[in-house]
């Protein structure tokens, strides 16, 4: 059925949809219920410690025996350096809004991604089939070591140099994440603007440049925006919001509310919650901390610091302050458990393109 057949070949499924990992949404029920409905189902690592990690892992075995695969950071993002005249800023600010919903006391910034190191040895002793990475490639020694136990390396490009990086890398399968795509953005070897290209000026420039299988993120909700990635090039497509309403993902209900309420101009490219940018719905937060730029600190310590705040606002079911990752696609989410969205979308996909089909 699928008019592109390398990317379901080299990871050993059937259809060419990769769950995208959404770290602190994906569970081991939303990767198994994607894997097994042919798809790639894929866990969100990075900020997941490595013990728990291998938890999780053997969680995943226990749903499926299909392939799945984990996302990890790359090292570089583990850090960051700020003063404490930075930190006294921050929390000034913050100490406003935890007053306001009694969250309590602002908390320190504290490692909340990694170590690598110790995560990637996890995934590399649990063999997992396929590995994953955002904010650029591996270290090569660990992409080799990947090949060496015959796995498969994912990695996300924003741009064709990015992806040509990738691909000198040893990276198996690139994915060109469109400016609609929700989240964190993967730009890492160039300014963030110069990121910023629409998945259909990417997709096909990215293809023309490289030899491996280009994989399409950011919009894509339906079967028609598998026929139009195909179209462009690509061998499958990577999905996140259209997940976010699935009952076996992780988020806040506050959240589902919202990707089922919300539309494409909803959502915003913003630094604020984290520190780098990513695609969220505009909240209170967004609005009011734009104004407040200069107390910000660097990913990921403003991810961290903004930790609790986050928490104490989604468990009193106020979307204010809340870090609702979305793409421009929001719109067209729907509910239903994951297998049966899976199944939904290739009707979609047969339908269109038999619409398409010359008389």
């Amino acid at each position: 059925m699928w008019p592109k057949t390398e990317l379901v070949d080299l990871l050993g499924i059937k259809h060419p949809i990769i769950q995208a990992p959404m770290a602190s949404a994906s569970t081991p029920e939303l990767v198994a219920a994607v894997s097994n409905a042919g798809g790639l189902g894929s866990y969100g690592g990075a900020v997941t410690p490595p013990a728990k990690l291998r938890q999780i892992i053997k969680q995943i075995r226990e749903l499926t025996d299909r392939p799945f695969s984990v996302n990890l950071f790359a090292p570089a993002e583990e850090t960051c350096e700020f003063s404490s005249e930075q930190k006294t800023l921050i929390s000034k600010q913050l100490i406003k809004w935890h007053n306001e919903i009694d969250a309590g006391p602002v908390p320190e910034p504290i490692p909340i991604i990694g170590p690598f190191v110790d995560q990637f040895a996890v995934l590399l002793e649990e063999k997992i089939p396929v590995f994953s990475f955002h904010f650029g490639p591996a270290p090569l020694e660990a992409i080799h070591d990947i090949h060496a136990i015959g796995s498969s390396v994912l990695a996300t490009a924003t741009t064709v140099r990015e992806a040509e990086i990738l691909v000198e890398a040893g990276v198996d399968i690139i994915i060109a994440q469109g400016s609609e795509a929700g989240g964190h953005r993967g730009t890492f070897a160039v300014p963030y603007e110069h990121g910023k290209i629409g998945i259909a000026s990417l997709v096909p420039q990215v293809v023309d440049a490289v030899t491996v299988p280009v994989v399409a993120a950011g919009g894509i909700m339906d079967g028609r925006g598998i026929v139009s990635a195909f179209a462009l090039g690509a061998s499958g497509v990577m999905m996140g919001t259209a997940f976010l309403a699935c009952p076996e993902n992780n988020i806040p209900e506050v959240y589902r509310q919202a990707i089922l309420k919300s539309k494409g101009e909803d959502t915003v490219i913003t630094d604020v919650f984290s520190g780098r940018p990513a695609r969220a719905i505009r909240n209170r937060f967004t609005r009011e901390m734009e104004n407040h730029r200069d107390k910000m600190l660097p990913f990921p310590a403003q991810l961290s610091i903004g930790r609790v705040l986050r928490q104490i606002s989604a468990q009193q079911s106020n979307p204010d302050f809340v870090s609702m990752w979305a793409g421009q696609g929001v719109e067209l989410a729907k509910e239903h458990p994951a297998g049966e969205l899976i199944e939904k979308i290739i009707q979609e996909f047969k339908a269109v393109t038999a619409s398409l089909q010359v008389k």
